[in-house]
């Protein structure tokens, strides 16, 4: 093969691999195997060996990481990336659209986008011709921190734009905004591996995608489950969409992820519709969101409302009421089932979350306590999603004083007094007094045995 065929050949396997690697990580419809895609990227790799000097920044091979960074170097935003002011009713969103239409009437007839709003960590992607070229934190919302080559490493996110063979005009400067985050099934997955290695579980995904995206070793970033969602156009050196449904519209044929549960409203009376329907669909979800964003459509009347502070009159966000909240751990006790099973709870100082007062938790079981390295006086952060029972996550580690208690497994049934068992394989911890009155099945249950 003549180089001038191996080079068509290099750049023909990059656009081939790139593709695949959206089909699978952002469209979640795969059309060849695993194997396949192995064998196109080995192919890749030999010719990379062979040929370094023709390797750039938008080959696949170079998501794997890079170097360890002793420092993250700070970077100016070409536009602020502004935060939004919050609404936290039905009510405190009409309000807001009245006082719009006293600003600008045309608000009146105006139509709105509702997205989700993300509980994870706003990143901001620059590309110069259509290639990858730069990723920040949001920082402050002027300055941000580089962390290029982590962002590098996640595979949602689009190396070169467009992907595919699409013709989408892709303008020479693009800057875009998205939200890195981890889903709740992936999230799971994670911490068992790590259980599963001998450490502590992460106590949950938005924390963990952000600490992931602030390492220093971009190869550690690389193995975690980190997907990004995009949502709007920063600036642009080209003409881009006049409405943000069009936006949305126009990122996805560039090959970004975009949430497939933002919605076009007519007038507010869908919004609010649609704010209804999402108390119940966050529960239904795979990725955790606080709240929904509500955004005019016409990014021109959306520009002319100026601003509140920082915040753009435009757009607003609609907060859910909190799921989780920090209160301190005053002891945990041990319920026993009607099995003889022995599973701990919480006993907590009392706190509100979402409108009910939670005095007790879920603590799962004794493993659950000490991989989670649990103590009783901890400040613990509780969780109470829809109709689950509360439970713990975990605790607040940096708020010890050092009069923390570990927990200890009872020697004795608190029940009964009789003695207690773990049996071989399994999790659980039973009472082995089958005349115990707090049981009242203990012939069946010594049957298991």
């Amino acid at each position: 093969m003549s180089e001038e065929d191996l080079v068509e050949n290099y750049e023909k396997l990059k656009n081939e691999i790139n593709f695949h690697n959206y089909r699978y990580h952002v469209l979640d419809k795969p059309i060849i195997s695993d194997a396949q895609f192995d064998k196109l990227l080995l192919e890749l790799r030999d010719i990379e060996a062979i040929h370094p000097e023709w390797i750039t920044s938008d080959s696949p091979t170079q998501r794997a990481g890079t170097i360890p960074s002793s420092k993250f170097e700070k970077v100016e935003h070409p536009v602020p990336v502004l935060s939004l002011a919050n609404a936290f009713s039905t009510d405190d969103l009409v309000a807001w659209r009245d006082r719009l239409i006293k600003i600008n009437p045309d608000v009146a007839r105006a139509q709105y986008v509702v997205e989700p709003k993300f509980d994870g960590l706003t990143v901001v992607l620059h590309y110069q011709n259509g290639l990858f070229v730069k990723g920040a934190t949001r920082g402050n919302g002027v300055v941000g921190e580089d962390i290029t080559n982590n962002i590098r490493t996640i595979r949602s996110i689009p190396l070169k734009i467009p992907v595919g063979d699409r013709k989408t005009f892709v303008p020479d400067y693009l800057v875009v905004r998205g939200e890195v985050l981890i889903s709740l099934s992936d999230f799971e997955m994670l911490n068992k591996k790590i259980i599963e290695n001998g450490d502590k579980a992460y106590l949950n995904p938005r924390n963990t995608a952000a600490g992931s995206l602030r390492q220093l070793d971009p190869t550690i970033t690389a193995k975690r489950p980190l997907r990004l969602y995009a949502y709007n156009i920063l600036t642009s050196s080209g003409n881009i969409p006049e409405t943000q449904w069009e936006v949305l519209e126009y990122l996805k044929l560039l090959g970004f992820s975009v949430s497939e549960y933002s919605a076009l409203c007519k007038n507010m009376e869908e919004v609010l519709e649609i704010s209804e329907v999402w108390q119940t669909r966050r529960d239904q979800l795979d990725f955790e969101v606080d709240g929904i964003v509500i955004k005019i459509n016409d990014l021109e009347l959306d520009k002319s409302l100026g601003f509140v502070g920082k915040d753009p009159r435009g757009s607003i966000a609609l907060k859910f009421p909190a799921r989780e909240e920090v209160t301190d751990l005053l002891d945990i006790g041990v319920n026993v089932g009607r099995t003889g099973v022995l599973t701990p709870y919480a006993i907590l100082e009392p706190v509100e979350i979402g409108g009910v007062i939670v005095r007790q938790a879920t603590l799962h079981n004794f493993d659950y306590i000490y991989e989670k390295d649990i103590r009783i006086g901890d400040k613990v952060f509780i969780k109470r999603a829809g109709d689950v029972i509360p439970y713990v996550i975990g605790p607040v580690v940096d708020a010890r004083d050092g009069s923390e208690v570990p927990f200890t497994i009872p020697d004795t049934c608190p029940a009964c007094g009789g003695p207690v068992e773990q049996p071989i394989g399994e999790v659980a911890w039973y009472c082995m007094n089958a005349r115990s009155e707090e049981r009242r099945v203990g012939k069946e249950c010594r049957s298991r045995w």
